[in-house]
């Protein structure tokens, strides 16, 4: 919903958007659905039977994307830079891939983080193992995503690597939580002011565009 938000207020009205690490396709159900135009979804691996109208999923490496230059006004990738090895040539196919003026929204977990996994649909229990084994992982000097930690980013890591091929980032993390959890709105807007969000936030969130900002709601970090 951030996503689309953000898509309306910086006045981008796609006639595609592209959606990086689609999974099971409901993130790219939901978007074709909100914002009534197509959408292709792409991963390494996508199910051929899974049909939703305007809906179209590509099997595709993200470092190597299978579209032309400039092809796309508006680009989601969420929770997938992590997993790439190699991330700074996916988010350089983003970039080649996006129209001027063009939008994109980046997020990964927060590699700062202190308590990790606190929405989803994940069990109490799996919650509490998953943060279990990233503590383990610190510990053991593995907390990075090249030895298989899901690690991510922490918000100036990913700044830096996004802005390596777009021409301006701004964090939209402290908006991403108050849509979020509106009622722990004081507690957001409290840590993001005394810096605290850095460790809070259990993942970071970024929109990328290649021109001057629309429409602003974060932390800018410009080249």
């Amino acid at each position: 919903r951030l996503f689309c938000d953000l898509l309306r207020a910086a006045r981008v009205r796609p006639r595609q958007v592209r959606v990086v690490g689609c999974g099971e396709g409901v993130e790219v159900d939901h978007h074709a659905r909100a914002l009534e135009v197509p959408v292709v979804g792409l991963d390494l691996a996508v199910d051929p039977r899974w049909k939703r109208p305007g809906v179209h999923l590509v099997r595709a490496d993200a470092r190597a994307l299978p579209f032309r230059d400039q092809a796309f006004e508006a680009l989601y990738c969420y929770h997938v830079l992590e997993h790439v090895p190699g991330p700074e040539a996916a988010v350089a196919e983003a970039r080649r891939i996006l129209a001027p003026g063009g939008f994109a929204f980046f997020g990964t977990p927060n590699r700062s983080r202190l308590v990790g996994y606190a929405g989803g649909r994940a069990t109490a229990w799996e919650k509490l193992r998953w943060n279990a084994a990233d503590y383990w992982q610190r510990l053991t000097g593995r907390w990075s995503n090249e030895r298989g930690a899901h690690a991510g980013f922490s918000e100036p890591e990913l700044a830096r690597l996004l802005a390596q091929s777009f021409a301006h980032v701004e964090s939209v993390s402290l908006p991403y939580y108050l849509r979020k959890y509106p009622g722990l709105g004081r507690l957001w807007r409290t840590s993001f002011r005394l810096g605290l969000l850095r460790f809070l936030a259990p993942s970071v969130y970024f929109r990328a565009i290649d021109g001057p900002p629309q429409g602003g709601t974060g932390t800018s970090w410009e080249r």
